[in-house]
């Protein structure tokens, strides 16, 4: 169950997805923002270049993840430096029972993935299968369904991360952070400001007064609507206007 603006969001634990079994608060945002619950969002993944946290990522099955192209473009031909970490919100804390590490073996990047234009930024990861059981806390976010609209206008998306937590300070977060923002018209003019190309595979997010945003460290990772008792995928944070207070 998940509790923000007031509003109450219960997940249904009998879907196959969609539905971490701890409750937990969003209010605040992942730049200067809140920690999460543990274990609050199973499917919460840190992409890992050898060793340290660089993206984000969300669990799909066993053994296959998405995350941004952009995170994993530049390891392809070093894939055995790459890794996962999940199965726990603290990234320092090795003692954790419920993590597991597992290394990368096979990227596909979207055939038509533009790095200059920031387009069609998704790749998928697979890894040798992990553990899922009642005590490893992991789970799988949904897929939208073909005749779901997760974009609407002003609708809730929650992003999760262990990005930078200031624009002053380029360090990752040890603790998962989250965020509540809303989506913004593509014709807006804060969404025409960061530049997007292609509204029908990118959209903007953020709040009108600012103040909440991600940053480094935080791509790769789920932005997430709650539709019809579950979570889905919504988008996948691709880039931030800068990570200042105001930044959409």
């Amino acid at each position: 169950m998940i509790v923000f603006q007031n509003a109450t969001y219960k997940c249904d634990p009998s879907i196959s997805c969609g539905c971490s079994s701890l409750s937990t608060i969003v209010t605040s945002r992942i730049v200067g923002g809140e920690a999460a619950s543990n274990n609050a969002w199973g499917w919460i993944i840190s992409l890992q270049e050898s060793g340290e946290h660089t993206c984000g990522a969300s669990l799909l099955t066993s053994e296959y993840a998405v995350t941004a192209a952009h995170c994993v473009e530049n390891s392809i031909s070093n894939i055995s430096t790459l890794s996962i970490l999940v199965g726990t919100n603290d990234l320092n804390n090795t003692s954790i029972r419920t993590i597991q590490r597992r290394s990368i073996i096979n990227v596909t990047m979207h055939p038509d993935y533009d790095k200059l234009n920031i387009l069609n930024d998704i790749a998928i990861i697979k890894f040798s299968p992990l553990i899922i059981s009642s005590n490893s806390k992991l789970a799988f976010i949904c897929l939208p369904k073909q005749d779901e609209d997760p974009f609407k206008i002003n609708s809730n998306l929650v992003a999760i991360g262990w990005g930078y937590t200031s624009q002053f300070i380029d360090v990752v977060s040890n603790i998962l952070r989250q965020v509540t923002v809303q989506v913004f018209s593509s014709t807006s003019f804060d969404c025409q400001r960061t530049g997007i190309l292609n509204s029908s595979t990118q959209f903007c997010a953020g709040t009108i007064t600012g103040g909440k945003d991600t940053c480094q460290g935080d791509s790769g990772g789920p932005l997430m609507a709650f539709v019809d008792k579950r979570w889905i995928l919504a988008g996948i944070s691709s880039s931030a206007k800068s990570c200042l207070p105001n930044a959409l």
